[in-house]
């Protein structure tokens, strides 16, 4: 594709008015030489908006984001993935008696990604078997733990 070299708006203070020679010229009117030039009108009556396109954030500035739309269905079932999710962080939190929200305190002592890995095992007794292994540093009472235990496999069950 051939290019224009030249600039599109032809500047002269001293004419008032340029008639262009070549249709591809822009036409620039202009009443006194101290007023700012604005986008010109070719022959055609289109307008070029090249001096704006510097206003335009680049693309590496924007923040990018991404979005999809899911059917209703699974987004119901992310929603009460994600409710069994957060349940199952502020239990967590409250059974290892952490206060603060410091993500290393959190991985020393919560195990990590429970619900995965109790929907991959299939029988209820080898769930509660993997769950007392794994929440055997617990600060709070057994009874307490067991609780837990029977509300997050009843919970599981529903996922």
């Amino acid at each position: 594709m051939n290019f224009i070299k030249r600039p599109f708006h032809h500047t002269n203070p001293t004419s008032s008015t340029t008639v262009p020679t070549n249709i591809r010229e822009p036409v620039t009117l202009s009443t006194s030489s101290s007023t700012t030039t604005k986008p010109a009108a070719s022959l055609t009556g289109s307008v070029r908006f090249n001096d704006l396109v510097a206003a335009q954030p680049k693309f590496n500035d924007r923040e990018k984001y991404l979005t999809a739309k899911y059917p209703q269905q699974q987004m119901q079932l992310i929603r009460k993935r994600l409710k069994v999710e957060f349940w199952l962080d502020d239990q967590l939190r409250s059974l290892y008696d952490i206060k603060d929200d410091n993500p290393q305190e959190d991985h020393d002592h919560c195990p990590g990604d429970l619900i995965d890995s109790l929907l991959d095992i299939d029988s209820e007794s080898q769930r509660r078997t993997f769950l007392l292994g794994k929440l055997r540093n617990v600060k709070k009472s057994r009874s307490i733990t067991m609780e837990f235990i029977d509300e997050l496999l009843h919970r599981v069950k529903m996922l």
